[in-house]
C-alpha cells in the first residue's frame, strides 16, 4: 500500500490531473465547507431565516461578478465596478417613485455606456484596462457624488410599494436572488453557446494566436466590457431596493469583494481559464463568510484580514506559476 501511496505522488502528470479535476468543483467545495464549518460553530447558521438573508444579500455581488468574470476571463480587469454600482444605487434610489419599475430600463442604458466606455477605450486604442478602469472609476464616482449631493437619502415610504415585489421569496429564495439565477442562465448561455462568448477564453488564452485565428479581438474585448457595466449597474439598482436608500458609497469596498468571488470561482486572473458556473456557489461563499465572521463576533479588523488571506490564497491556488511574470524574473 505505501509503495502504491509513493507511485502516485511520484508521478507528476497525475498529481496535476488530480488537482485541474478538483479545481473544476473548488467552488462548490469551498462554499459547503463555510457553511457546515460557522453552521457547526453558531446553530443559527442554518436557519432557513439566515440563509434566505445570506442568498437576498448575494444577489447583487451576484450581478457585478458574473458581468466581471467575462473581463478577467479575458486577461483584463475592471476597477469600475463599484462605482457604477454606487452611480446606479443613487440613481434608483432618487427617481424610482418619478419612474417606477421602468427605472431599470435606464439602468441598464447606464451599464451600456458604462461598459462602451471601457471596452473602447480599452480594445480601441489599446489602453491598459488597470489604467482605463482606474479612470472611470474615479469618473463615475464624481457623478455619483454629483447627483447624490455627497449624501444618501432614503426612498419615501409611500414609494415602497413600487418594488414590494422584491421583499417576496419562494421558499428559502428571495425574488432578487431568483431574478439573478435568470441572468445568470442568460450569461451562461452568451459563455457557452455563442461565439463571442467562447471568443473571450480564445482571447484571454493567446491573444496574438486569437488574432491569428481570425477572432476579433476588438469585439471580444468590448463585449466583456460591456456584460461587467451592465452587471454592476444592476447590481447597484438592486443594493438601492434592499436597503431603500440611496447611498453613494455602497461600491467602495465591492471591487475587492467582486474580484475575489470571480478568483474564488476557479478563474485565472491571467485570462483564458474559469466559467461564470463557478461564480454562483463562490459569491455565496464569500457572503456567508461576511455574514459568519460578524455572527462569531470577530472584530471588523480581524474580519478583513481574514478576507484579505482568503483572497491571497485563492489567488495562489488558481495562479498559473508559468504565466506569473515575477515568478518567471525570479
Amino acid at each position: 500500500m505505501a509503495g502504491l501511496i509513493a507511485r502516485v505522488f511520484a508521478d507528476k502528470n497525475k498529481i496535476r490531473a488530480l488537482s485541474a479535476q478538483a479545481g473544476k468543483y473548488s467552488a462548490v467545495i469551498g462554499m459547503v465547507l463555510v457553511f457546515l464549518i460557522f453552521g457547526i460553530l453558531d446553530d443559527s447558521f442554518f436557519t432557513p431565516r439566515n440563509i434566505t438573508n445570506i442568498l437576498s444579500q448575494a444577489a447583487p455581488m451576484f450581478f457585478m461578478a458574473m458581468g466581471l468574470t467575462f473581463v478577467i476571463l479575458t486577461g483584463g480587469i475592471d476597477l469600475s465596478t463599484g462605482a457604477i454600482c454606487s452611480c446606479t444605487c443613487v440613481f434608483v434610489g432618487m427617481y424610482i417613485g418619478d419612474l417606477g419599475n421602468g427605472i431599470f430600463l435606464l439602468v441598464i442604458l447606464i451599464g451600456i455606456i458604462a461598459g462602451l466606455m471601457n471596452g473602447v477605450l480599452i480594445a480601441t486604442l489599446k489602453m491598459p484596462s488597470f489604467i482605463v478602469t482606474l479612470c472611470t472609476l474615479s469618473i463615475w464616482k464624481c457623478i455619483t457624488l454629483i447627483i447624490s449631493g455627497a449624501g444618501g437619502q432614503s426612498i419615501p415610504v409611500d414609494k415602497w410599494p413600487i418594488f414590494d415585489w422584491t421583499r417576496g421569496s419562494l421558499f428559502v429564495f428571495p425574488v432578487p436572488y431568483l431574478v439573478s439565477l435568470a441572468a445568470f442562465a442568460l450569461f451562461l448561455f452568451f459563455e457557452r453557446n455563442t461565439t463571442m462568448g467562447k471568443s473571450i477564453y480564445a482571447v484571454g488564452a493567446n491573444v496574438l494566436a486569437a488574432r491569428m485565428a481570425g477572432i476579433e479581438i476588438e469585439k471580444s474585448q468590448i463585449s466583456a466590457y460591456l456584460l461587467s457595466g451592465i452587471g454592476s449597474a444592476l447590481a447597484g439598482a438592486f443594493y438601492a431596493l434592499r436597503l431603500r436608500a440611496s447611498v453613494p458609497t455602497i461600491g467602495d469596498s465591492l471591487n475587492l469583494i467582486g474580484i475575489a468571488a470571480v478568483v474564488l470561482g476557479g478563474t485565472s486572473l491571467a485570462g483564458g481559464k474559469g466559467t461564470v458556473a463557478n461564480t454562483l456557489p463562490s459569491v455565496i461563499t464569500v457572503i456567508m463568510l461576511q455574514t459568519a465572521l460578524k455572527m462569531v463576533g470577530l472584530d471588523v479588523y480581524w474580519q478583513n484580514i481574514v478576507f484579505g488571506a482568503v483572497l491571497i490564497g485563492a489567488i495562489y491556488i488558481n495562479s498559473d506559476p508559468s504565466n506569473n511574470r515575477d515568478a518567471i524574473v525570479k
